[in-house]
């Protein structure tokens, strides 16, 4: 707490930070920070007034109207204009004063006051002082109010920093708190804990959340909180806006004690067959809570569904808002699907197989969901090998090698992954401007061939007869996958690397579909070869030399020289030369060139130590 506004106020500022806004926050919103402002105004309190400037701009705006004193502060309680009240009650929330002060005017406005907001933020502000008898009674029967004075005053009770001992008493607050999501909260939605700007979500979110952030310091009170909420879901109480925040609370107190807060699992898994799809989008969207056998069961029943799809169907509906209506049913429904199938293809649950079968017949399925089934490979592999006998779509081969690179057990698939190779390569050479899906499946072609094909004589045919094809990317794609034979190819990827080298200057593309020229990557794959690639010197030599090259050649060649011969001498001029010129990818590569150099040159120092 820090002193201000006289030896009567101080300032919560540990509350304001910790529980309820951002430090980084300069205001929860527009309409708070106007409100704000306004209180100012009125108190005759300049921009450059003293404030608790440590913790953020927001929690040092709102310290400011105290600086103005108490006195002046209860004034304020009766001002005419709603929107000052209701900023003040939220000041009055953050300041701390002898209750013999300032709990008798709180007491009396949150009683009279016309306007509930106002109403339920002055009675949230008495909790400061809960530890009086009168103030304590006066929030209890409170309780018994209307529903925004119900919500202020079990607000009041169970928040520190004088929390409800009562076992009665929290349990009469616990379902009060459950008003958050009707006309309470809507109350509540008015004061600046729940600012639209701050919430980014209809007033149904912004109470429930907020609720939810204060009680997130108890986990056993928002445990016994949610068990209330969650019905609210099924009986109309909840608007389906708070569904999101509830089934976050449940995954993240499942997160914190899986034995404690087993319960919410089964309440959260009814929610995916929720009639409203916005609810069962949300009871999808969990972490944690996978782990829990009600849970994973209830996603096992989605997938024997019919798989939605992507774009599935608008129903029968006759008119516009029907139709919109039945489209929402349907995108949630293929969310809901496909969130479902995502984590039980990550467990390696087997139930999640015949969808995945089933998507890749249909050449719907996704890197992503290929990635994440590893474990399952043995039940995928014949389907996806199948899918390769046919004429792809690039995009779609892309996906199926990509998805499946960490799989094990693929060498049975190299006949079809060969044969799509030369299909993509037949497209590839039939134009002077592939397509970036094309050369992107080519490549990735060519990587599952480096892994599971070079003992293959038919793949490695393949790939000879494409390293010297026109297309100097697809022909460095296949060059890159026979330097997987390690040494024994030296003495043919070397000459396929000047090769690339000696066709620099041939009418065409010069660089890759991601920007990197052909010329540098084959002088750097010569560099990795080191020793090995020593035949390549004189034609690395020449274009280090060459003042007619482009810069990033000739850094490429010196870096390449560098690391084949380990003689700086040749390779730190040009290196040096590039390395402090303007900007650019000549610059880039010198600079990076001359940090490894620098590298070695040290541990061969600490080596000879």
């Amino acid at each position: 707490m820090s002193s201000m506004g006289g030896p009567h106020v101080g300032f919560a500022w540990q509350t304001v930070v910790y529980r309820d806004f951002d430090v980084e926050l300069d205001e929860p919103g527009r309409r708070s920070g106007a409100a704000l402002e306004a209180l100012k105004a009125d108190l005759g309190i300049p921009d450059d007034a003293e404030g608790y400037g440590l913790v953020g701009e927001w929690a040092e705006e709102l310290s400011r109207p105290l600086t103005a004193g108490l006195p002046e502060l209860l004034a304020r309680l009766s001002h005419p204009d709603t929107t000052v009240r209701r900023i003040l009650a939220v000041v009055f929330a953050y300041a701390y004063a002898p209750a013999e002060e300032v709990a008798p005017a709180l007491l009396a406005h949150s009683e009279s006051d016309p306007d509930a907001p106002v109403r339920l933020g002055l009675l949230f502000a008495l909790g400061l002082h809960c530890d009086h008898p009168e103030v304590r009674g006066h929030l209890r029967r409170r309780l018994q109010g209307a529903p925004a004075d119900a919500l202020g005053a079990a607000l009041g009770l169970l928040l520190p920093p004088v929390a409800e001992t009562d076992a009665e008493v929290i349990d009469e607050a616990l379902e009060t708190l459950t008003l958050c999501g009707g006309e309470a909260g809507e109350a509540l939605a008015e004061l600046a804990w729940c600012d639209p700007e701050w919430c980014g979500r209809p007033a149904a979110y912004g109470s429930v959340d907020a609720v939810d952030s204060w009680l997130t310091p108890t986990p056993g009170l928002r445990s016994r909180w949610l068990t209330r909420m969650l019905p609210g879901l099924w009986d109309g109480r909840l608007d389906a806006a708070a569904a999101p925040v509830l089934v976050e609370a449940a995954d993240r107190l499942f997160q914190q004690d899986r034995d404690a807060f087993a319960d919410h699992a089964p309440a959260v898994a009814s929610l995916l067959g929720h009639p409203d799809p916005r609810v069962r989008r949300a009871a999808v969207e969990t972490h944690r809570l996978p782990a829990h056998r009600a849970y994973t069961e209830a996603l096992a029943r989605i997938l024997q569904d019919p798989d939605p799809g992507p774009g599935s169907g608008t129903g029968a509906a006759s008119d516009s808002t029907s139709i919109a209506s039945a489209n929402a049913g349907s995108d949630a429904d293929a969310d809901v699907f496909e969130r479902a199938l995502g984590v039980l293809a990550r467990r390696g649950d087997p139930r999640c197989i015949p969808p995945i079968q089933h998507r890749i017949r249909q050449g719907t399925v996704h890197a992503g969901l290929l990635r994440a089934t590893a474990d399952l490979a043995d039940q995928l592999w014949p389907h996806l090998r199948a899918r390769l006998g046919h004429d792809l779509p690039a995009a779609e081969v892309c996906s199926l090698l990509t998805g499946t690179s960490a799989w094990h057990g693929g060498a049975p698939a190299v006949p079809q992954v060969v044969t799509t190779l030369e299909r993509l390569s037949r497209r590839i050479e039939a134009t002077d401007s592939p397509e970036f899906d094309v050369l992107e499946a080519a490549s990735a072609a060519c990587t599952f061939l480096r892994k599971w094909g070079l003992s293959d004589a038919a793949a490695l045919s393949t790939l000879r007869r494409l390293a010297r094809t026109a297309d100097l990317e697809l022909g460095l794609a296949a060059i890159r996958t026979l330097m997987g034979l390690g040494e024994s190819s030296d003495d043919e990827v070397v000459p396929l690397l000047l090769n690339v080298l000696a066709r620099r200057d041939r009418p065409g593309r010069v660089a890759g579909r991601r920007g990197w020229r052909f010329d540098t990557n084959a002088c750097a794959w010569l560099g990795e070869l080191g020793p090995r690639a020593l035949s390549a010197s004189p034609v690395l030599c020449s274009l280090r030399d060459a003042t007619t090259q482009a810069g990033e050649l000739r850094v490429a060649a010196a870096s390449a020289l560098w690391e084949i011969t380990g003689d700086t001498s040749g390779a730190l001029p040009v290196l040096h030369g590039y390395a402090t010129a303007a900007e650019g990818p000549a610059a880039a590569r010198a600079r990076d060139a001359l940090r490894r150099i620098a590298r070695t040159s040290r541990g061969a120092s600490a080596t000879k130590a």
